[in-house]
């Protein structure tokens, strides 16, 4: 019925749903079962910058132009996805850059003291150079609020903006932190309100037009929940979201709406996120498509994607295999929407691409599906239980779709095999392979796999015969293939103590 729930216990809970989003079913659709499980969109090559380079961001002006940035170059991305040089920042990184516009100048920030700005022309590359103004104090983040452009000051208490409809600064402008006493190290306009995010605390400003500055502090309010990393707030409708932290703790994920903030992680998350090296490295970003508003939590050091989806308030593991059938973290990390379609931008190498629900690969990389199903015991007696068959309720027969390569790893220690031939050419159907823990979840053994059917086979049902003899089963589906698919759930016929079924 939902997603990804690996508890602090296996016990308890050893769901995984990887590159699979749920969908509730209207109840006016009469669907079969209330839930299905549908595989997240694919990565399909727009444009490559001519130098190759770290992904660092992507940009939207208001005038509905798009720039990204490729290591220290910034290019202006015409409407055929084509690259043009418009500068390059003055410092190498690899950490994102932010920018914001008044609809006549954007201003973009790379967390050093200096500010670039690009004076927008629609539909051509603007004009880039450089802030000269001494009272701009460096910022990790941008945004813009009623004209202004607000900005955090590094390593201090403070936000402050430009002059209203400006790029130029006021060393006037300016407001201090005052509900906690830790340094500001992110900033995000909402509502008409700048969230200011602090390492343990956070506060919410409004325009009071007030003189010399015209922004003052939301009375009586406070978020109890700080930020602990800078890069991971972001922002979707009315709402915010950041991985937190407090004086009591961190690694939660917050949403920030309505002046207050509300935890959206789950237990199970916070456990694994526990075990990462590092949080404060995430980056956060939001996109929408087909109705779902995803919130995507990437984690560079921890090498993990974690994806909410707002509209059925489910997480779900976001991943890419390599040729060895590894999993690490999306290679799409930043979004756009530009020119009529949702853009993503490769944190590796720069590349755009579109975000695409008929493409089921990575930029021809097989996307490998994973779905593990709640546990099945006999809850009344505890007794062991025999499986004699699991059916997958699974959509099949879509046809190959088009070519992609082959993984040249050990795909069927993973549990998948894709269908894909050395070449290129799908020479068999896609399979899905059922793994079996019969140990509560602690370890998995392969049991077989059943073909997903040949083009226009739509009324196979992939079933697995004598799947074991137990107390307490976990059941893990394991697919991959170039093909419309989507998921139920799996029946299973079981025998229980003294012969019941």
């Amino acid at each position: 019925m939902g997603g990804s729930y690996k508890q602090a216990s296996l016990i308890a809970g050893a769901q995984r749903s990887v590159n699979l989003y749920c969908e509730k079913n209207a109840e006016s659709a009469q669907a079969p079962v209330n839930v299905t499980h549908y595989s997240r969109p694919g990565n399909t090559p727009l444009g490559a910058p001519p130098a190759p380079g770290p992904g660092r961001g992507l940009y939207v002006s208001t005038l509905g132009d798009l720039y990204a940035v490729v290591g220290q170059a910034v290019y202006w991305i015409s409407p055929d996805w084509a690259f043009t040089l418009v500068g390059n920042l003055l410092q190498p990184g690899i950490t994102p850059v932010y920018a914001a516009d008044n609809s006549t100048d954007a201003f973009m920030v790379d967390g050093s003291t200096t500010g670039y700005t690009i004076l927008l022309k629609a539909g051509a590359p603007g004009t880039f150079g450089t802030s000269g103004d001494p009272n701009y104090l460096g910022a990790d983040r941008v945004d813009f609020l009623d004209y202004f452009l607000i900005f955090n000051q590094p390593n201090t208490p403070n936000w402050y903006s430009t002059l209203e409809n400006s790029v130029s600064f006021n060393a006037l402008y300016f407001g201090t932190k005052t509900a906690w006493p830790d340094n500001v190290i992110a900033i995000i306009a909402v509502e008409r309100q700048a969230w200011i995010m602090g390492k343990y605390k956070a506060e919410i400003w409004t325009n009071n037009a007030t003189v010399p500055f015209p922004f003052g502090i939301l009375s009586g309010n406070i978020i109890e929940q700080g930020c602990a990393a800078k890069y991971s707030l972001c922002k979707q409708d009315v709402n915010c979201y950041w991985i937190s932290q407090s004086p009591e703790g961190s690694r939660m994920a917050m949403r920030g709406a309505g002046q207050q903030s509300q935890r959206i992680s789950t237990n199970a998350i916070e456990e694994e996120w526990l075990t990462y090296p590092r949080v404060d490295d995430c980056i956060g970003v939001t996109y929408q498509i087909r109705g779902h508003p995803f919130v995507e939590f990437h984690f560079p050091t921890a090498d993990r994607t974690w994806v909410f989806d707002e509209s059925t308030q489910e997480w779900h593991e976001k991943a890419y295999y390599d040729t060895n059938g590894v999993q690490h973290r999306a290679r799409d990390l930043f979004k756009a929407y530009a020119y009529g379609k949702n853009v993503a931008q490769d944190w590796s190498s720069g590349q755009l691409y579109l975000v695409d629900e008929t493409n089921y690969s990575d930029n021809g990389m097989p996307i490998v599906y994973r779905r593990g199903i709640p546990h099945l015991l006999d809850n009344e007696n505890f007794d062991r239980v025999t499986v004699w068959r699991l059916i997958a309720d699974m959509e099949c027969g879509n046809g190959p779709g088009y070519p992609v390569p082959t993984l040249t790893g050990s795909p069927w220690t993973l549990g998948f095999n894709a269908g894909f031939g050395p070449t290129g050419v799908l020479n068999e159907p896609p399979q899905v392979t059922l793994r079996i823990s019969q140990d509560r979840g602690f370890s998995f053994f392969t049991h077989s796999s059943q073909y997903m059917g040949a083009d226009g086979e739509y009324s196979t049902r992939p079933t697995f015969n004598q799947c074991g003899y137990g107390i307490d089963f976990v059941f893990e589906l394991v697919w991959s293939g170039p093909m419309h698919t989507g998921l139920n759930g799996v029946f299973v016929v079981t025998e229980l103590h003294g012969g019941d079924e």
